[in-house]
């Protein structure tokens, strides 16, 4: 009797950064006949370290769906921390599209706060905090101070925002689009500065029904689904007319 060999379903093999998400190396995929030994050990790549695996690293080839992921964090970072802290400008300050990154955008504005969700300690001992997505900038101890206090909480309903003595403007469901980085996501608020409630993809296609010119001059857009969204990165359609 003839015995009839099946190939095994294939396992997917993925090498991400732990952070960030992002691939350190394009996944591979392994094959195998029915009943084939496999055994997978994480590769070294020179500007990470290994973190963790998921996922069987050896057995044999089956008809199950299986995947192993490789889990990988710069070296540079010594610590990554989740912070919910406020930090005073007090002159414009130079954003970057990661930890010791390359610049981008036009700088934050002086005397301006920003919030940040994120710090990375990296193991020279600079301190890093990310303030949207994709978007972080360096402490420094002499342009910068942090505090955990909303510094607009006392002044300021928090149905209202960060603009002392400043309302919404209703606007009539105007069409606009998120104007950001390409493949970018953007922070999405339920107040300006307050608590981030999501993302939103560069090109997303927005209805407004509010803007807020803020104390320190920022534009908000406030999106029918989505909550506020920087005006910096808000195109309205009129704009492209």
């Amino acid at each position: 009797m003839v015995r009839i060999i099946k190939q095994g379903n294939p396992i997917w093999v993925y090498y991400q950064d732990i952070d960030s998400g992002e691939n350190v190396q394009m996944p591979k995929l392994l094959q195998g006949k029915e009943g084939d030994q496999f055994n997978v050990l994480p590769p070294k790549f020179d500007k990470y370290k290994f973190v963790k695996s998921a996922g069987d690293l050896s057995g044999t080839f089956d008809m199950q769906q299986r995947s192993i992921h490789f889990y990988y964090r710069k070296k540079a970072w010594g610590e990554i921390e989740r912070v919910e802290l406020y930090i005073h400008l007090s002159k414009p300050v130079q954003q970057y599209d990661g930890v010791d990154g390359m610049p981008v955008d036009t700088p934050l504005p002086g005397d301006f706060y920003v919030k940040s969700f994120e710090r990375v300690a990296t193991m020279q001992g600079e301190f890093w905090y990310n303030v949207n997505a994709d978007r972080w900038i360096k402490f420094d101890v002499n342009t910068m101070k942090v505090s955990k206090e909303d510094p607009y909480a006392k002044s300021q309903p928090v149905d209202n925002g960060p603009a002392s003595q400043l309302t919404v403007l209703p606007l009539n469901d105007v069409p606009a689009t998120v104007d950001y980085t390409s493949g970018g996501h953007l922070f999405t608020y339920k107040r300006p500065y307050g608590e981030a409630n999501g993302t939103v993809e560069n090109g997303y296609q927005l209805t407004l029904v509010g803007r807020l010119n803020d104390n320190n001059g920022v534009t908000w857009y406030q999106d029918k689904k989505l909550g506020f969204i920087n005006g910096a990165y808000v195109r309205l359609q009129q704009e492209d007319d």
